[in-house]
């Protein structure tokens, strides 16, 4: 202050309560504000949220039956917006069914839903999605070349490296054409006692030759992927394999009595991700029995089933099973889920 004159001081201080003159009315407007309970009762302008809100409406649903990689077929619901569905989530329907004697179903089934199926809309809009009929190039190169066969039958292996070539895109005509004369010339190939030798040089064991009976469609196996057999409800595949015996009667001219169809390859005898026993034992797959039968077993044995994860919609009939008191044993050739919700693993 020892540097600072009478008159600077002065002239200092009516600067500063001029100033302060001038913001007074800007500091009126600074009142206390009391406590609010609800802010959003309070908060002047909401429209905000329908930044939020608009993230989840959609234009309509829709319901569809689910099967990414299994034959659950859950009954979902997809949400879409602008003609893309946003999310999927699962329907809630499957309380509300009855059969035909008027049985009311249990609620318990939901939520029918997993991860794979949540994630579906990932693969219908991916970029590995295809959207028109492509044909192997190998393959096609050997059709075109009238179906050559090396000396037991066998195509040559230059037409058939798989995963090492590009397809080509067709179209459905072509497509078609392709495989009705694939199949004809397979069947026609190993067909009678020339067929019989040619699958003899192969490899094939006597007991299976002698159950062919000579039919060359005998040896077509059909067994779509896990989403066709979703779209077919599993018959499809077979179906189509009993339609063979059209083909077989026009080749052998056997007539519709001796007349035998293809192969039908299914998810037991194939990758097995189901209970094997139960075909075994019963001849069918899996369709007159369900997984909530397991909360009524006192003993349960997955044998070569992962059910934990590849019947995730199910999982829980089982983890309820045990907390009920149900013993688990699995049997599995690792240490699967399933292993570790059991009392005993072998």
């Amino acid at each position: 202050m020892g540097n600072i004159t009478r008159r600077t001081f002065l002239r200092l201080t009516t600067l500063t309560v001029a100033g302060m003159s001038l913001k007074a009315p800007l500091l009126a407007e600074l009142q206390f504000v009391p406590e609010i309970d609800n802010p959003l009762d309070f908060y002047p302008d909401r429209d905000w949220e329908k930044i939020y809100r608009s993230q989840f409406k959609v234009d309509y649903t829709f319901h569809f039956l689910c099967a990414p990689n299994d034959t659950h077929n859950c009954l979902l619901r997809a949400y879409v917006k602008n003609e893309v569905i946003t999310r999927i989530g699962p329907s809630y329907g499957y309380g509300k069914a009855k059969d035909l004697y008027g049985n009311q179903a249990s609620a318990r089934w939901e939520p029918r839903l997993c991860n794979k199926g949540l994630a579906l809309n990932r693969r219908v809009y991916g970029s590995r999605r295809v959207k028109y009929p492509m044909v192997r190039e190998g393959f096609k190169r050997w059709a075109d070349a009238g179906f050559p066969r090396a000396s037991n039958g066998r195509p040559p292996k230059r037409y058939f490296n798989r995963g090492k070539e590009a397809f080509l895109r067709v179209s459905w005509d072509e497509l078609f054409s392709l495989a009705a004369k694939a199949l004809i010339n397979i069947a026609t190939t190993y067909s009678g006692s020339k067929g019989k030798k040619l699958l003899e040089r192969q490899g094939y064991e006597p007991e299976t030759l002698e159950a062919m009976n000579g039919a060359g469609t005998q040896t077509l196996k059909f067994r779509g992927g896990m989403p066709l057999l979703g779209i077919t409800r599993v018959f499809g595949m077979y179906r189509l394999a009993n339609l063979m015996a059209l083909l077989d009667d026009r080749i052998r001219n056997v007539g519709p009595e001796k007349a035998l169809g293809g192969r039908g390859f299914d998810n037991y005898s194939w990758h097995t991700d189901l209970p094997p026993g139960h075909p075994m034992v019963t001849g069918q797959q899996t369709i007159d029995f369900d997984l909530v039968c397991a909360e009524k077993a006192k003993l349960i044995v997955p044998w070569g089933m992962n059910w934990i994860s590849t019947k995730m919609p199910d999982s829980h009939w089982l983890t309820e099973a045990r907390a009920k008191g149900s013993k688990v044993i699995s049997v599995t050739v690792e240490y699967s889920s399933v292993a570790s919700k059991s009392d005993e693993v072998i």
